[in-house]
């Protein structure tokens, strides 16, 4: 049996000021490894991006996490906080939610930022997440040691409202009924990460409702397929590929699912 206690926990991240390729300018960027138990590389997966405090909601970008388990995204919002949602399709492991403060104008690597909403720990007291290495490029993820509390993607799909803009849907439901506010979809061909919307308002304790989460997401068709000149990134029906994660409010989630955009009828 765990709890959830008022805990902060270090968690390990690489971050550096660099230039934009192809830009000449300077911008904000953050990175990092993910790592299992076994101090290899976990991959794939994705990173879901905040802007603002971590679980406040205003989920704006999202990053795909490489085989290796190596992960990069450019901030668009530049200095401030966010808060980084970190994602792997592996099964036997929970989702990581960091919160960082970036500054301008400086170059520094981030060896104490905290999970700033509290920790799981067991009823010894002892902290069941696990330490962090000395490296501070290595991001260890926390396992999950019962799936069976997980919650469950049962469909995910898309409907065209518009020949730009897709209605995106995902039936979900939770055993123990603790839906968080993470319903996610994440769109690594322009950056776009966003939260669904509910089908009504969670109960007082928080805990959301199974049932369909949608929301309507503009498409950007206005580039050619090898990439926009200006942005690099474009959406190409039938190539793009969409991620999709649920969590509830206990860091259990699904495996992460993907699905090709559609050519509209």
């Amino acid at each position: 049996m765990r709890r959830l206690l008022a805990a902060h926990v270090p968690v390990l991240l690489a971050f550096a000021l660099s230039g934009c390729p192809g830009s000449g300018e300077i911008g904000e960027r953050v990175s990092g490894h993910i790592v299992g138990e076994d101090w290899e590389g976990l991959g794939p997966g994705i990173v879901m991006v905040e802007r603002g405090p971590v679980h406040a909601g205003a989920y704006r970008q999202c990053t795909t996490i490489d085989e290796s388990g190596r992960w990069t995204v450019d901030l668009w919002d530049g200095p401030g906080t966010y808060g980084l949602h970190i994602f792997t399709e592996w099964n036997g492991y929970q989702y990581l939610p960091v919160e960082i403060e970036v500054e301008e104008d400086q170059q520094i690597i981030l060896t104490n930022v905290m999970i700033a909403w509290g920790v799981w720990m067991d009823l010894s007291g002892e902290n069941s997440w696990p330490t962090q290495p000395d490296d501070a490029q290595l991001t260890l993820m926390p396992p999950d040691d019962d799936q069976t509390d997980n919650p469950i993607m049962h469909s995910v799909g898309f409907e065209y409202l518009e020949a730009d803009l897709v209605e995106i849907s995902m039936d979900v439901s939770d055993p123990d009924g603790d839906l968080s506010r993470m319903q996610l979809a994440c769109n690594p061909a322009t950056g776009q990460g966003m939260a669904l919307n509910e089908p009504a308002p969670p109960d007082n304790e928080g805990n959301y409702p199974d049932g369909t989460y949608a929301s309507s997401s503009y498409l950007d068709l206005d580039c050619e397929p090898e990439g926009d000149e200006e942005s690099g990134r474009c959406d190409v029906p039938g190539e793009s590929v969409w991620y999709f994660i649920v969590s509830d409010n206990m860091c259990n989630d699904t495996d992460v699912r993907s699905m090709v955009l559609p050519a509209a009828p």
